[in-house]
């Protein structure tokens, strides 16, 4: 029998980035070793799936995501990271564990339904689950639905939160960057003031944005970090704008990012500068099956869990790139450990016992 406590601690003290969780793979390629009925596939990337085949027929692909991000863990655990600068402050460990979990409960109950449990790098930002579908690998099975879920320290032990529909946002980051001409603010008249077009630019965004989106909670476009200037006394050259880009629909996220280009380029001309738009990691939109839904909430009415229908929330997950391709789920998994604990935070530490809770609910998806 698996020790869940230990995989989930010993996952934990080994965070690492996206695409360099070789250490992870290899933790995680030692238990699934302990099952010689699983059929293990690797990649020439970090990312593992372990195929369970009972006969002929479709597949449920059951997804957990391996990477961590680039924060100092103050969680203040017995159990905490032993890789300076990096922590599993979204709660991929639990994930995984979960998922490891899944894999024994199926085989010890001998289910008869062929699986792919994927263990996916690069979730927070680049790209993993994209690149993994860019293989091609999953085209060779009948994929019927794909599931996820994600730790939540809003939520108790206990609770499943969850939707039909759009269930996460569409999300991109930008980069808006302004180039002048630097020169000493006694002679100002000789440069191009950077700075103040990207000032001018902001506020005028923000304007743009409130009139053509007058409802609330339809869009998001919010810059994170301004950098712009050397030294106090020169006309800043360059202003650079570093954020996020969010919407619940396609042609929303189309529509505000030409709403950035538009703005930038205007403000530019007015101050004859040069201005570059530049995107980075994108998320497509989770899109929830509605029949998966109902299957949750009727697998869970009369159990001991509780399922609240959530709202749609402006939070990523590269999920939605396999819900995109199969019918998916995702859901919310409580693990409050008896305060509320905000996803990326160097204190974030989920509640193991919702390990339990986790894998009774993907057992039932099964």
């Amino acid at each position: 029998m698996l020790d869940l406590i230990k995989i989930r601690e010993d996952l934990h003290q080994i965070p690492e980035l996206g695409f360099q969780e070789v250490k992870t793979q290899k933790y995680i390629e030692k238990v699934l070793a302990k099952f010689p009925e699983l059929i293990i596939h690797r990649f020439d990337f970090p990312a593992l799936v372990a195929e369970y085949k009972v006969g002929e027929g479709s597949y449920k692909l059951f997804r957990a995501d391996m990477d961590a991000l680039p924060i100092s863990e103050e969680s203040g655990c017995a159990f905490s990271s032993k890789h300076l600068g990096k922590m599993h402050a979204c709660g991929h460990d639990m994930h995984m564990t979960i998922l490891l979990g899944l894999i024994e409960r199926v085989i010890n109950q001998n289910i008869q339904q062929n699986i792919l449990f994927v263990f996916q790098p690069a979730e927070e930002g680049m790209g993993g689950a994209r690149r993994m579908l860019d293989t091609n690998f999953f085209k060779k099975y009948n994929i019927t639905a794909c599931f996820a879920l994600h730790v939540n320290g809003e939520y108790p032990v206990g609770t499943i939160a969850s939707k039909p529909g759009i269930f996460f946002a569409n999300t991109r980051e930008v980069e808006v960057v302004f180039q002048g001409k630097s020169a000493h603010v006694a002679f100002s008249e000789k440069g191009k003031n950077a700075l103040d077009a990207g000032a001018e630019f902001y506020l005028a965004l923000q304007d743009e944005i409130k009139e053509q989106f007058p409802q609330k909670k339809t869009v998001i476009c919010a810059f994170g970090k301004m950098e712009a200037g050397t030294v106090m006394n020169a006309v800043p050259a360059k202003c650079t704008f570093n954020g996020t880009i969010r919407a619940f629909t396609a042609e929303n996220h189309e529509n505000i990012k030409k709403l950035v280009e538009e703005v930038a380029k205007s403000i530019a001309r007015k101050h004859e500068l040069e201005v570059e738009v530049i995107y980075h990691a994108y998320y497509k939109e989770v899109n929830n099956d509605f029949g998966l839904f109902a299957s949750l909430k009727q697998q869970l009415a009369g159990s001991e869990y509780k399922l609240l229908e959530s709202e749609a929330v402006f939070t990523g997950e590269d999920f939605g790139f396999f819900a995109a391709e199969y019918p998916g789920l995702l859901f919310w998994l409580g693990a409050n450990q008896g305060e509320a604990q905000d996803l990326h935070s160097n204190k974030f530490l989920p509640d193991f016992s919702a390990v339990k809770v986790g894998i009774d609910v993907m057992t039932g998806l099964v």
